[in-house]
């Protein structure tokens, strides 16, 4: 087996947590479990051999395709999985725009799993998500999620035509605390801070004291976290 390529109908998973994620949460797609001798130094490696055990995998020992693989140091386990292509489910979305950079999607992927959102597009976004670059930077989020890519905005609209739609900018006469969400919604963020002004009616803007651009993490942190207290309140 060679390092990950685009066009690989597999993709895989770079240690113990990650992996441990895939067999919870997508174990279906789990095609092999590949251990290092050193392994069972790790505190985790009795759960794994137990979501091995129930989902009928034989971990192979083979430290010389973890060193092939790995872009770590100290990686004792690698999931080869199959690449899952799901749908999104009318309800409320996360709406991804213009993301090129592997460790900022995983950062919203994280944010958008902890705060209870699993239903994430992708649009105009120049980025291999099965990368096991990704799948790293996300912790394992993404095999919580049902992420689907789009062309445009347009295709998205379509597809998915009754959602309201609440766009993040950096300038707007409306503010955060001023959102009231009505289902099915989709929150747009873009991965640029300037790139949605002017393009939506609905567009809210996080006040701050400075003029620095608020960083993507935070942003989106921010914003998911308003949104789920809203959420939960509807």
């Amino acid at each position: 087996m060679n390092r990950y390529q685009k066009e690989d109908k597999t993709s895989y998973s770079l240690g113990m947590s990650l992996t441990i994620e895939a067999l919870k949460h997508r174990s279906e797609y789990v095609e092999k479990v590949i251990l290092s001798d050193k392994a069972l130094k790790n505190e985790q490696f009795s759960y794994l051999l137990s979501l091995c055990r129930k989902n009928g995998i034989e971990p192979v020992y083979d430290d010389k395709l973890i060193e092939k693989l790995s872009v770590k140091e100290n990686c004792y386990c690698i999931g080869i999985f199959r690449k899952f292509h799901t749908a999104l489910k009318d309800d409320d979305h996360i709406v991804l725009y213009g993301f090129s950079d592997f460790g900022e999607l995983g950062t919203v992927l994280r944010s958008a799993v902890s705060f209870d959102f699993k239903d994430i597009a992708l649009i105009d976004c120049d980025i291999d998500y099965f990368d096991p670059r990704c799948i790293r930077s996300s912790m394992g989020s993404i095999f919580h999620t049902n992420i689907v890519s789009f062309d445009s905005f347009a295709e998205y609209s379509i597809r998915y035509p009754k959602q309201n739609i609440y766009s993040f900018v950096s300038k707007s006469d409306k503010e955060l605390s001023d959102m009231k969400l009505v289902s099915p919604y989709s929150l747009l963020i873009s991965q640029d801070y300037h790139a949605l002004d002017g393009m939506f009616n609905d567009q809210y803007m996080i006040r701050h004291k400075n003029d620095r651009d608020i960083s993507l993490s935070v942003r989106s942190s921010i914003i998911l976290s308003v949104a789920y207290h809203l959420k939960r309140s509807l």
